[in-house]
C-alpha cells in the first residue's frame, strides 16, 4: 500500500486496506498499530499514521514515513525525500541522512518490533484482524517476526 500522500490520518486500513491481502491491528502503548501483509509476504507496519514503515519480500525496509518525512531506501542506506513542485508536477528530491539520523529511525523502529514481538510471543494484546484471517494473519506474523534479520537491513530500492 502506498504511502499517503498528505501528511495527516490516514483511513481505516483495517476495513479499506485491501492491497494488503492480509492485515490486523492492536494497541501499543496507546497507539492503534496496523499491520498488513501483501500476496508475496512484504508487511508494512502503520504505528498509528506516523511513523510508517515498509518492508520487501526478503524482510528489507524499504519505505519509511517518519516524523512527517519521507524516506526510501536506496543502495542499502535510507535518504530522505523532499516534494518539490516543477512544472506543475509533484516529484521528491533527495538527500542523504546523517548517522544520528538514521540511528534514531532505525531505533524508533527496532522499539516497535520489540514491543511487537512481545505481544505476540505473550499474547498479551487484543486483535483485530480483517476478514476473518485469524489463523492465516498470526502465522505470518509470526514468522515474519521469527524470521526478521537483525539488524534490520535495508533494501536497495523502495520497490516492491
Amino acid at each position: 500500500m502506498a504511502m499517503a500522500k498528505q501528511e495527516r490520518d490516514r483511513e481505516d486500513l483495517l476495513r479499506d486496506g485491501r492491497q494488503m491481502a492480509i492485515r490486523g491491528e492492536t494497541t501499543i502503548n496507546g497507539t492503534v498499530v496496523t499491520i498488513g501483509f501483501r500476496g508475496a509476504g512484504q508487511l508494512s507496519l502503520y504505528c498509528g499514521a506516523d511513523p510508517v514503515f515498509q518492508f520487501n519480500a526478503d524482510q528489507q525496509l524499504r519505505r519509511v514515513f517518519f516524523k512527517e518525512i519521507r524516506y526510501a531506501a536506496d543502495a542499502g542506506r535510507l535518504i530522505r525525500l523532499h516534494r518539490v513542485s516543477r512544472g506543475g508536477k509533484v516529484q521528491f528530491d533527495s538527500e542523504p541522512l546523517s548517522e544520528n539520523d538514521h540511528a534514531a529511525l532505525l531505533d524508533s523502529l527496532g522499539q516497535w518490533i520489540r514491543d511487537l514481538r512481545l505481544i505476540v510471543t505473550n499474547k498479551r494484546a487484543e486483535w483485530r484482524v480483517a476478514d476473518q484471517q485469524d489463523v492465516a494473519f498470526f502465522s505470518q506474523l509470526t514468522r515474519w517476526i521469527d524470521a526478521l534479520p537483525q539488524p534490520i537491513e535495508i533494501a536497495d530500492s523502495p520497490g516492491l
